[in-house]
């Protein structure tokens, strides 16, 4: 009898460490913030911003970056890669969000009224950036894309 009664016991701890550890629900994506422009020359630009989240899980997972493009005043510049990010428990966390563009791709789309946008820029000091994208929460084999899109008029001025 006392045999069995370990067995049922360890079952027990077992389904009792399960269920406490249980994946409830899905991070929530919150918004985008701290949108700024880090550097910028006469060649490339450099922008940052962070993707806030907030995991209720006793558990943790993954999220990765997939293809968020960055538009500069409405130019597709490039996309944001960055490596997997590890998601704490039960907290809020940001994901830093970077990347390095080349102006050349605004120049190009741009020939025609190029003085017309710098000079805007110049005159304004400030450029609309958007977002725009998909960042995926990994837990397992179970997984979840969060739509970004944030756009927003930031200023060249530090």
């Amino acid at each position: 009898m006392q045999e069995s009664m370990k067995k049922i016991l360890i079952l027990s701890t077992i389904l009792i460490g399960i269920t406490a550890c249980s994946f409830s629900k899905k991070p929530t994506f919150k918004y985008v913030d701290n949108l700024f422009v880090k550097n910028v020359s006469m060649r490339e630009i450099t922008l940052n911003a962070d993707a806030i989240f907030d995991n209720p899980n006793h558990l943790g997972g993954k999220l990765s970056v997939e293809d968020i493009h960055v538009f500069v005043d409405n130019i597709d510049v490039g996309t944001i890669s960055a490596q997997e990010f590890n998601v704490p428990a039960k907290s809020e966390f940001s994901i830093p969000l970077q990347g390095t563009f080349s102006l050349s791709k605004i120049y190009e789309e741009n020939k025609n009224s190029l003085l017309g946008s710098v000079l805007k820029v110049i005159q304004t000091d400030s450029l609309q950036i958007q977002y725009k994208g998909v960042i995926r929460y990994h837990l397992g084999n179970f997984s979840y894309p969060y739509q970004i899109d944030k756009q927003q008029k930031v200023s060249l001025k530090k």
